[in-house]
């Protein structure tokens, strides 16, 4: 195809005109669809006010889930009693048993676990705390070396990736590796990568070679000192575990001030460590996002709106997975956790959108809305105790997330609608998927679904309530899915739908 035709196809926008005469090749200019998706995400940036969130950062997390506690009404703190205990009583049997048989571990975060199964006015475990701190100090050096090591690993397969591919990232634009400054400036960067990378596995071999006698010998000392102090904690929870069997066999809520208190202070714990789950799985839905949609960034060179679009996801994204890691750091106290079952979901989610970029559209639909609703539900009063929680997940899904449903229900109905049989099919077995990679693999004792229950909620109002908000939106892009058949692909058979959350 010569320049002359090309120029003609541009002034024309006859989008047929492009197909060769194969049905193979795939143009690499831009076609101009009938939408302006630019003006589009620049009035809905409009409308739902795309401001920088403010929050009430003083707030104490764990202050507000004691009053929520302290205030609940006799018969739904039985309620949440009762859904609660099963699942403390199953974790204090757990640490029993590992403690009989390994001892105390050696580990600040399995110990301050411990400490969820033992009331507030049993010592020990405190004591034991304590007792770990030279070894967290000790070791403070190590994690900080390894973690800048895995944030630089991670910048250096990005940029080799977009060398690789011949591509620039600037900021947060990306374009086509053209001139050779360009191509200077990214060869220098990954110079600068490994070379920064290297200096600090040697930095981190060194300091492995000095610390490891003085971290054995520390960690024979600690382990001594715990062994003298592990019968007593063992009684410990051998006494919240009777508490607890107590009240589970009776079914009735304790009368005497000392038990209930520390009843209290064990449902309090079960419900800081929900929440924890829950700014977690919160934090990893925002930032597994962001590496699919850095790549589709990339992959969607033919269509410069979306380009633009995912620019403005990713920004939004960076934004709150910002707040969510903060809340996790500054209020619970909590560490990231991200499972590799993510990971290799972006990674496959990043290919499909490159090869099928009409599926990996369809997928961004589903994904916003999932992960909208989520926010939404979290966000009522109902099922969050916790106001600051509950006011990020308003914000964050009324502001954006529902931005980004329209956007991505816009762009897919105006680039790849056809309404044709294989759309259909492709689709309907795209969603079945993700919806099984997402809630269908969870069991009673997941920890996801565990968190829900410390809050009272049971996973199926949860579920409910986003299949509703899932078969809403699939109806905008010509997917017309009754609510109830939905849950069936989670929950199977035999589930009837009750009424979705309202506002």
């Amino acid at each position: 195809m010569n320049l002359s035709v090309i120029n003609k196809i541009w002034e024309n926008k006859d989008k047929t005109a492009f197909r060769s005469t194969k049905g193979k090749e795939r143009p690499e200019f831009y076609i101009t669809p009938t939408h302006d998706f630019t003006q589009y995400t620049k009035d809905c940036e409009e409308k739902y006010y795309n401001k920088d969130t403010a929050f009430d950062w003083s707030q104490n997390v764990g202050e507000n889930l004691k009053d929520y506690i302290e205030n609940l009404p006799d018969g739904e703190f039985a309620r949440i009693t009762f859904m609660v205990l099963p699942m403390i009583k199953e974790n204090i049997e757990r640490k029993i048993y590992q403690i009989e048989k390994g001892g105390l571990p050696l580990d600040e975060d399995a110990m301050k676990d411990i400490a969820e199964c033992i009331p507030f006015d049993k010592l020990s475990i405190f004591k034991a705390i304590y007792i770990l701190s030279p070894l967290k100090k000790l070791q403070y050096d190590h994690v900080r070396l390894e973690d800048q090591m895995e944030i630089l690993q991670r910048e250096l397969l990005e940029v080799s990736e977009q060398q690789r591919l011949g591509f620039f990232k600037k900021g947060e634009k990306v374009k086509s590796l053209e001139t050779e400054n360009e191509k200077k400036e990214q060869a220098e960067e990954i110079s600068r990568l490994k070379k920064r990378i290297a200096e600090i596995s040697h930095d981190k071999k060194e300091l492995d070679k000095k610390y490891s006698d003085e971290e054995e010998a520390l960690k024979d000392r600690i382990q001594k000192e715990l062994d003298a102090i592990d019968r007593q904690i063992l009684l410990d929870l051998k006494e919240s575990f009777t508490l607890l069997e107590e009240i589970l066999t009776s079914k009735v809520i304790p009368k005497n001030e000392q038990m209930l208190a520390r009843l209290k202070d064990l449902i309090w714990k079960r419900q800081f460590r929900g929440l924890k789950d829950l700014a977690n799985h919160s934090l990893v839905v925002e930032q597994t996002a962001i590496a699919p949609l850095s790549m589709g960034i990339i992959h969607y060179k033919r269509y410069r709106e979306i380009q633009e679009a995912m620019t403005t996801f990713i920004n939004d994204e960076a934004k709150h997975s910002a707040i969510f890691r903060r809340f996790l750091v500054e209020k619970l106290e909590a560490k990231e956790y991200v499972s590799d079952i993510l990971i290799k979901g972006a990674e496959k989610y990043m290919w499909l959108a490159r090869f099928m970029p009409a599926t990996g559209m369809f997928l961004a639909v589903i994904v916003e809305v999932i992960g909208a609703s989520y926010l939404e539900f979290f966000g009522h009063e109902k099922y969050m105790p916790d106001k600051l929680f509950r006011k990020i997940c308003q914000t964050i899904s009324m502001q954006d997330e529902k931005r980004h449903m329209d956007l991505c229900v816009a762009m897919y109905n105006e680039l790849f609608r056809k309404g044709t049989k294989w759309e259909r099919m492709r689709n309907q077995t795209a969603l079945k998927v993700i919806l099984k990679a997402v809630y269908g693999d969870k069991s009673e004792d997941h920890h996801l679904i565990q968190a829900f229950r410390a809050f009272g909620v049971e996973s199926e109002i949860l579920y409910r309530h986003i299949i509703t908000r899932l078969s809403e939106q699939l109806a905008r892009v010509g997917i017309y899915e009754d609510p109830d058949k939905l849950l069936e692909i989670i929950l199977g058979k035999g589930v009837k739908l009750i009424q979705p959350l309202q506002h």
